[in-house]
């Protein structure tokens, strides 16, 4: 199924992070958070290369090649978290957080966090009804290599997983044109959720070919 990804190694952390931080630079949830850009840019530089840490405690990251042309995690929902990725993780957030109180207002980044909640129960309502299916977060491609098939080629790697195991796949996008690409490779939204006063929509998506949740499925969105 990966055998043509490349799992995460140490040498492309550096490249991935600065992959995230491209790709998601102008995604509209971080701009709702960081309004402004050249704040925003160094928040994200100083964040990805801990949420990489993160989703390696609790999935698979892969790499299109040592290129790094683009990333993604894939986590089974059910499996247990690896506690000393997820240790070090903290303990390298720890040591960071005083350079994000620099730049990030904690009671406002609180303050907006909690209006998108909605989005978050989604998901929580999945996990606490089913185990063993995939999640997929942080997909990406560096913006001068797309156009590529580097998102499909990623995709269709965990398509074929979630095949083999006979289960479902769910993700989130808050991008409108990332939502036409996944429904082109078999996905669909079983939600969209707005906000008050929040400029943009979180859409949760769902491969599902055994169709194991159609009794959660809501009215589908064109």
């Amino acid at each position: 199924m990966y055998d043509h990804l490349m799992p995460l190694q140490k040498r492309h952390i550096k490249r991935a992070s600065e992959i995230l931080t491209a790709s998601f630079i102008d995604n509209p949830m971080f701009v709702y958070f960081f309004p402004e850009l050249k704040k925003r840019r160094k928040i994200l530089r100083m964040t990805f290369p801990i949420v990489i840490k993160v989703l390696e405690s609790n999935g698979r990251l892969y790499v299109t090649s040592d290129l790094v042309e683009g990333l993604f995690c894939v986590s089974v929902h059910g499996e247990k978290t690896k506690i000393a990725k997820l240790l070090h993780a903290a303990l390298t957030c720890g040591i960071r957080l005083p350079q994000f109180l620099i730049h990030l207002s904690l009671i406002e980044f609180m303050r907006k966090a909690s209006r998108l909640q909605p989005a978050n129960s989604t998901l929580a309502t999945y996990k606490k009804r089913f185990d063993n299916f995939l999640l997929v977060d942080s997909v990406c491609v560096d913006p001068a290599r797309r156009h590529q098939g580097h998102m499909t080629k990623m995709m269709k790697a965990a398509i074929e997983e979630t095949k083999k195991r006979k289960t479902f796949c769910l993700l989130q996008t808050e991008t409108i044109k990332n939502v036409r690409i996944y429904k082109h490779l078999g996905f669909s939204v079983v939600e969209e959720v707005r906000f008050d006063h929040i400029p943009f929509s979180t859409f949760v998506m769902i491969y599902d070919p055994y169709d194991i949740t159609a009794n959660m499925k809501k009215n589908q969105p064109e």
